[in-house]
């Protein structure tokens, strides 16, 4: 049998679906367009191109992985995030698309030079971004993986080179020196320990756990980020967090406890609660 794009597709698609994954059709897409070297505009335009024995085998190991439920993200070695490719890869937690709104958050906020605060960085993209979009942003991150600030640290070198400073730490103690920021976003693990079983292979059997899980309720992070919080802010300065959308009402009255202001929940597109925000005076 010779293989082409569309049948090799079409193939990949029922398989990866038999398999569970959630998506087995942009999955297939994706590893193709790796396996070839393209895009996945080019495998429409070449739907009827016989494939190559070493074509076939690179796609297979690809496949095989995924199968496996490893993250297209780690096979691929990067995920996409507002418009950009970030490394990541195994202890590197994968930026989700909803969490393009925190960045959206704080580029609302930032109008000519800011000092901004990225903390639980990960692969650093929330507070590159940031950086990448407003040129006259200085942006410090934090991350208590040694792994993951390494891969941070050469996202930024690529996407916002001289203006990003990458600090491995826990939270605010990492930071060198006493300032005051414009913003601090956090992007913390606030998934409670207990409702690890729900969350799916892919997730809970190759993402870092430390990026996941905090305490019983999931708020054992974000609450020493909150209580800190105003000591870095600069006046009128903003803070937002992600959250799981069944902690909006108590994030917001840790929020309010710690002296933010005109705190409020942004819902994400699935109109789900999805980060708090709030202002010191």
């Amino acid at each position: 049998m010779t293989w082409t794009v569309r049948s090799l597709l079409e193939w990949a698609r029922e398989w990866l679906s038999r398999k569970g994954i959630e998506s087995p059709r942009l999955d297939a897409e994706l590893l193709l367009a790796s396996a070839l070297g393209c895009d996945r505009v080019r495998l429409y335009i070449d739907l009827d191109k016989p494939l190559g024995p070493d074509e076939l085998a690179r796609f297979k190991a690809l496949i095989q992985r995924r199968g496996a439920r490893e993250p297209v993200a780690y096979i691929l070695g990067a995920k996409e995030f507002y418009g950009r490719p970030f490394e990541v890869g195994p202890g590197v937690f994968i930026p989700r698309p909803e969490t393009e709104l925190l960045v959206q958050l704080a580029l609302g906020a930032i109008d000519g030079e800011a000092r901004v605060l990225d903390l639980c960085a990960g692969s650093g993209a929330v507070g590159i971004t940031i950086a990448a979009e407003r040129p006259q942003a200085q942006v410090d991150l934090v991350e208590i993986s040694p792994q993951a600030a390494e891969v941070a640290s050469r996202n930024a070198r690529k996407h916002a080179p001289g203006r990003v400073r990458v600090l491995q730490g826990d939270l605010y103690a990492a930071l060198p020196e006493r300032v005051r920021y414009n913003v601090i976003v956090a992007n913390p693990p606030y998934v409670p320990q207990r409702h690890g079983r729900q969350l799916a292979a892919d997730v809970v059997d190759h993402e870092p756990h430390l990026a996941l899980f905090a305490g019983d309720d999931g708020l054992e992070v974000v609450r020493r980020v909150i209580a800190a919080a105003p000591g870095w802010l600069a006046p009128r300065g903003l803070f937002a967090t992600e959250i799981d959308p069944s902690q909006g009402e108590s994030v917001s009255e840790l929020c309010a406890q710690a002296g933010l202001l005109s705190v409020r929940i942004e819902r994400d597109l699935a109109g789900l609660e999805r980060h708090v925000a709030g202002r010191v005076p």
